[in-house]
């Protein structure tokens, strides 16, 4: 029979298992208040520090859930939109609705001191144009209340539009906010209180894409909060931008400004950042062959906090199919500190059977060695079948079908329904349940 250890393993010492699927750096009577944990959180995403960012999302969790859900999904779009948003160019994307439930929102630019428009802002309303004759029934939302010379961006947004051709319908004015986090206020005020508007999306220059894209999804939550109504949704893949060339990206640090504002919180200063401290290994020591490695790497911090990191570390091969004690080497490095731990799981060998030869098959399967489902399939049926005349230890009808067995195995090699490496396993392994049986 198989023995089933569970471990914890240390850095520093053997520890006795103790629950920590629920951790938290603060006990009750420091509880935080929603705003200082909004800023906190803030904070740490400019810092990058991933750790905290959790911690502090765990901490809101247990004593602030509506927020919690709200600045979790604020976190995960954020995400989103600096590793993964495509930014397109010149025009929005295919694929976006197409009725008057959206809204493209654009976004102003400084005037000139006489009130005339920039080559900048000019650039990005064509990029608004083009989205607008792409989508014949959508809005376009103008925004901008700087005012230079009697004009708001606003007004000589909507003026030039409607010099293109674009009917004064279908665009929505916003002039009078006076910086990117207004805009995004008052824009969202608009289509709240005023319009039926169920999707929107940003067009601007594209080096602003990203900041001007978080600002408003998260606008869009915190005003759908206020009001006691279903969000806004924020499309963010149904961006379109100017390029200017000689600008590509903003500062981090200009994002996480902005988002204290959004977010009606102060900005905070100098938080500390939780250092590693321990890495706790818990799993399984002893395996069948075939049974996949059942490891979590767990790391705790001086900060009280305890995270599963099994994804991020680094763990070197567990091979299911090699009998014996083999040594699992675990790795991880955060904020410059790098810990190791080593641990030795043991393998049992089995004598070979019909049911061995269906994990093994499995086992290849999750491997990627077949080429369909249906090919590991009918291989299991007949492994099935012999299994069954093992337990009656009915010999002859074992080597028949295994001689079937083969038969198959041949055919899915030949037709590239199975790898070489596979192959030869499950055919070696049939030969010896045939010479077992024999």
């Amino acid at each position: 029979m198989k023995k089933t250890c569970k471990i914890f393993i240390s850095i520093l010492l053997i520890m006795s298992l103790l629950p920590f699927t629920h951790v938290s750096a603060a006990t009750p009577d420091t509880v935080k208040d929603a705003d200082t944990l909004v800023s906190e959180l803030i904070y740490y995403y400019g810092e990058e520090a991933r750790t905290d960012i959790l911690r502090t999302l765990e901490l809101m969790e247990e004593e602030y859930p509506e927020d919690y859900e709200l600045w979790n999904a604020v976190i995960d779009q954020w995400d989103f939109i600096e590793n993964d948003m495509v930014e397109n160019l010149q025009v929005a994307p295919d694929g976006l609705p197409d009725d008057d439930t959206h809204a493209f929102i654009v976004l102003g630019f400084a005037l000139k001191e006489d009130g005339t428009m920039e080559d900048e802002l000019i650039n990005r309303l064509e990029v608004a144009l083009n989205s607008a004759e792409k989508y014949p029934d959508s809005y376009v939302l103008v925004t901008g209340g700087v005012e230079k010379n009697g004009w708001t961006e606003g007004d000589r947004m909507r003026d030039w539009l409607v010099d293109q051709g674009l009917s004064e319908d279908r665009i929505i004015v916003e002039n009078q906010s006076s910086n990117t986090v207004e805009n995004a206020s008052f824009s969202f005020d608009y289509l709240y209180n005023d319009y039926d508007i169920d999707t929107v999306s940003i067009i601007t220059s594209q080096y602003h894409l990203k900041r001007a894209s978080i600002f408003y999804y998260t606008m869009s939550l915190l005003k759908a909060q206020e009001y006691g109504v279903a969000p806004i949704e924020f499309l963010a893949e149904g961006n379109a931008g100017w390029l200017r060339e000689d600008l590509t990206e903003e500062p981090m640090d200009l994002k996480v400004r902005g988002m204290y504002s959004i977010a009606g919180v102060e900005a905070s200063e100098d938080l500390p950042i939780s250092q590693l401290e321990e890495l706790v290994i818990k799993g399984d020591l002893e395996y069948d062959l075939y049974e996949r490695l059942n490891v979590k790497v767990y790391a705790k911090y001086d900060s009280d906090f305890v995270r599963d990191i099994t994804g991020l570390a680094d763990m070197t091969e567990f091979d299911a199919s090699e009998p014996g004690d083999q040594e699992i080497a675990v790795r991880y490095e955060e904020n410059g500190i790098r810990l190791n731990q080593n641990i030795t799981v043991h393998v049992h060998d089995e004598e070979i059977s019909a049911n061995l030869m269906n994990r093994a098959a499995s086992y290849l399967a999750e491997n990627g060695e077949f080429a369909s489902e249906e090919a590991v399939r009918a291989l299991g049926m007949h492994l099935t079948a012999v299994g069954q005349f093992e337990d009656q230890e009915e010999a002859a009808k074992v080597i028949r079908h295994m001689e079937a067995f083969q038969g198959l195995l041949n055919y899915q090699f030949n037709h590239d329904l199975i790898s070489e490496t596979a192959y030869n396993t499950l055919l070696n392994q049939s030969d010896a349940l045939i010479e077992k049986w024999g």
